[in-house]
């Protein structure tokens, strides 16, 4: 991206929104049911703290190299090579999670709206689209994030007609009765949901306002993306009786079927592919920053685009061909999540004081 087009602060909020909220955030009063249960809305809240805490190490980390990429970071502060094998790490999460999120969206659209057609096609559909797109500039893709943060209002506007459904605000109390050991295990389940604020870290040197300002926008983007979640879980404990919601999947989708009204039969069809539209774009940020890991050249990273296309479709395919592989694949996914979000940036951040790393201003 060109230092003529920075990112701007409502550009960066509605990015970040838009791959924090992802599908994990529909299955999760049904993983909260099985630990923290209706104090879950606790664990979120307690989730977004922790969130806010990394977000706030990225920052101190990134101010430090204002107009370095995270990957030319890596390399001033541990030298080349340590740094690119913090690099290929951080890769490897990328694709993997790309990865991850196509096989979800894909189960998901089959499941629920298009049953008869193939996986395998859903998922090269859905790839392609977002190939298409990380051809392009950042700049392009923030453009198209913040048109389709429309569908974020939309989703808002459609949870508010839950409120003509019969509503048992009980299920809530008494509070805290589930425990503080079962409230912090709902809090793993919560930083899962929560996942994507990562991305913060390739976005620092494209932003046109950094320091506090840059912090106070992810912050709000946080707050938001935390206080959507928290809303959409109590809703669903509300409404939904515990015993429905721990053998229901999706209960938030569940929750708007029994909405009908004369020229909508379904509200649920209409939700998730509203939901659907920033999780699966998502995809575009995630594979847009593997291609650039290695290079900044225009026409070698569309090279890189392509093949990364095509590695996540392998993936795409041996990961999706039963349940257990999926899970397997889910489970070392988690692993190297710990290591890439929250590992190597505190490493980096200790190791920029100890070594007194810092960009010095030319």
């Amino acid at each position: 991206m060109s230092a003529a087009e920075p990112i701007t602060k409502s550009q960066l909020f509605l990015l970040l929104i838009q791959v924090q909220i992802g599908f994990g955030i529909l299955y999760l009063p049904n993983t909260l049911q099985q630990t923290a249960k209706s104090d879950g809305w606790i664990s979120i809240i307690l989730a977004g703290c922790t969130v806010q805490l990394v977000i706030v190490l990225y920052w101190l980390l990134l101010r430090r190299f204002p107009s370095l990429s995270y990957f030319e970071l890596t390399k001033k502060i541990l030298g080349a090579h340590l740094g690119y094998i913090f690099n290929v790490i951080t890769y490897i999460y990328l694709i993997l999670t790309s990865t991850y999120i196509l096989i979800a969206s894909s189960k998901l659209v089959k499941n629920v709206l298009l049953t008869f057609s193939p996986h395998w096609a859903i998922g090269f559909l859905l790839l392609a689209v977002c190939i298409y797109l990380c051809s392009s500039n950042l700049q392009i893709i923030v453009r198209v994030f913040t048109i389709l943060s429309v569908s974020i209002m939309f989703v808002i506007l459609l949870s508010f007609l839950s409120f003509s459904l019969p509503i048992e605000v009980m299920n809530l109390t008494p509070v805290g009765s589930s425990g503080m050991s079962n409230i912090i295990k709902g809090l793993k389940e919560s930083l899962l949901a929560l996942y994507g604020f990562e991305i913060i870290l390739f976005l620092y040197s494209s932003a046109r306002h950094k320091g506090k300002t840059f912090l106070k926008v992810i912050t709000f983007s946080n707050i938001f993306v935390v206080a959507i979640t928290v809303y959409l879980t109590v809703i669903a404990f509300v409404i939904l009786n515990p015993a429905m919601i721990n053998q229901l999947k999706l209960p938030i989708v569940y929750m708007f079927r029994p909405l009908h009204f004369n020229m909508i039969d379904r509200i649920d069809l209409i939700f998730l592919p509203l939901w659907s539209i920033p999780v699966v774009m998502s995809i575009v940020v995630y594979i847009y920053f593997a291609s650039h890991w290695k290079t900044t050249a225009p026409k070698k990273n569309n090279y890189f685009v392509y093949i990364n296309g095509a590695i996540v479709y392998v993936l795409f395919l041996l990961a999706s061909k039963s349940d257990q592989s999926f899970e397997l694949y889910a489970k070392y996914l988690n692993s190297i999540s710990y290591v890439v979000i929250f590992m190597i940036p505190f490493i980096l951040l200790l190791f920029s004081y100890i070594l007194k790393k810092k960009e010095h201003p030319s």
